[in-house]
């Protein structure tokens, strides 16, 4: 990529690519161009003077500016590619790298206008996968946020009493939809955004992404599951901790202290240089020798389900995933570590942290603590 032009069409809402590389918010779409290690952004004038203020580039140019240059019975028309069009031919530029998301429309209208567009697929920018300091920081902070809005949900839940085996609080019925809206309210103070926050109980805990749905039982796991995203600085925090009310069955207890102790081999594993499979591996093989097999059972896929964890940063999950693949951790690497087991009988435990990948080992960025009964 160091002597490609780079083209980016997207807002930087939802390309962190983009929002990785002018540190700019934009909530509609915007051209990005990178040739010969100069940034520019063109941007409509309702963005103009924001962006020249706030916006992470070498050059901000005006929209409008351009479509002027069209000839005049193709202004009103003027798309993104009529405008690329015309900054690459002042720039003589024939060809342009673009991320594997880059719609198809825009790359149709370039390559009938004769240059050469070229997709390079997952991270645009790999040096997204090694986090600065800085970034370190903002998903720390982005965590501190996550850890307030659990201990919220975690204290209503505690709060509860128990009735006819459902949970109560202040004499109404607790349900999965109230623990989230109160949830998405506290972030939102925070200056956070939630999407499908999870706070699953029962039979839903089990199913490892069922956002949860109804009343909440005693004796029963409710995994939290939440992960928002920093409005001033896009970056995520992810954090799941998984809770009973009552008395949990010794299976179940067996179960949660099974992944503590999977997630706590986990992160003792972590450091650069390991590769990703060697970790996922050894906590499937112990959870295997624990009595808790993944696998086919009963016709449903059980167990210890998904990979062990995920990158974090400027997307819920991005590279490195650690899994089963040849992935080797690096220094700076900033994942999520955790393991979970499910079974349509039991439920589900899972707990989460996240820690950045040092050459010695790993520092746990999650500052909660981890309690099974409340």
């Amino acid at each position: 990529m160091k002597h490609d032009t780079l083209l980016i069409i997207a807002s930087s809402e939802n390309s962190a690519d983009l929002l990785y590389r002018t540190s700019f918010f934009a909530p509609d779409p915007i051209i990005f161009i990178e040739n010969r290690g100069k940034k520019t952004i063109i941007l409509s004038d309702l963005e103009l003077d924001r962006g020249k203020e706030e916006a992470d580039v070498d050059e901000v140019l005006s929209f409008s500016e351009y479509r002027k240059k069209l000839p005049s019975r193709k202004r009103k028309q003027a798309g993104f590619a009529d405008i690329v069009n015309i900054v690459f031919k002042e720039r003589g530029i024939k060809s342009a790298l673009v991320p594997g998301d880059f719609p198809i429309k825009y790359a149709d209208e370039l390559r009938e206008l004769g240059y050469r567009i070229r997709c390079k697929e997952g991270l645009f920018f790999e040096e997204r996968m090694k986090k600065t300091p800085e970034e370190v920081r903002l998903i720390s902070d982005s965590l501190r946020k996550t850890k307030k809005a659990m201990e919220l949900a975690i204290n209503m839940i505690s709060s509860s009493k128990i009735q006819d085996g459902k949970l109560f609080l202040n004499g109404s019925l607790l349900t999965s939809e109230m623990i989230k809206g109160e949830i998405n309210s506290e972030l939102s103070r925070l200056g956070c955004t939630a999407s499908n926050t999870i706070v699953a109980c029962g039979i839903h805990s089990s199913m490892p992404h069922h956002r949860g749905e109804g009343p909440l039982f005693a004796n029963q796991p409710i995994v939290i599951d939440i992960f928002p995203r920093s409005q001033e600085s896009g970056y995520f925090g992810d954090m799941t901790r998984t809770v009973v009310k009552g008395e949990p069955s010794k299976d179940l207890e067996r179960m949660y202290r099974t992944v503590l102790k999977g997630q706590r081999l986990g992160l003792s594993l972590i450091r650069h240089g390991a590769k990703v499979k060697d970790i996922h591996g050894t906590i499937l093989e112990f959870f295997k020798e624990s009595g808790f097999e993944t696998g086919m059972i009963d016709g449903k896929q059980q167990g210890f389900i998904h990979s062990t964890g995920h990158g974090l940063g400027l997307e819920i999950h991005e590279p490195p995933r650690v899994g089963l693949t040849d992935t080797i951790l690096k220094e700076g690497n900033v994942i999520t570590v955790e393991p979970g087991l499910y079974y349509e009988k039991l439920g589900g435990v899972r707990i989460e942290d996240v820690v950045v990948v040092k050459k010695g080992g790993c520092v746990n960025l999650t500052r909660y603590p981890k309690r099974f009964r409340i």
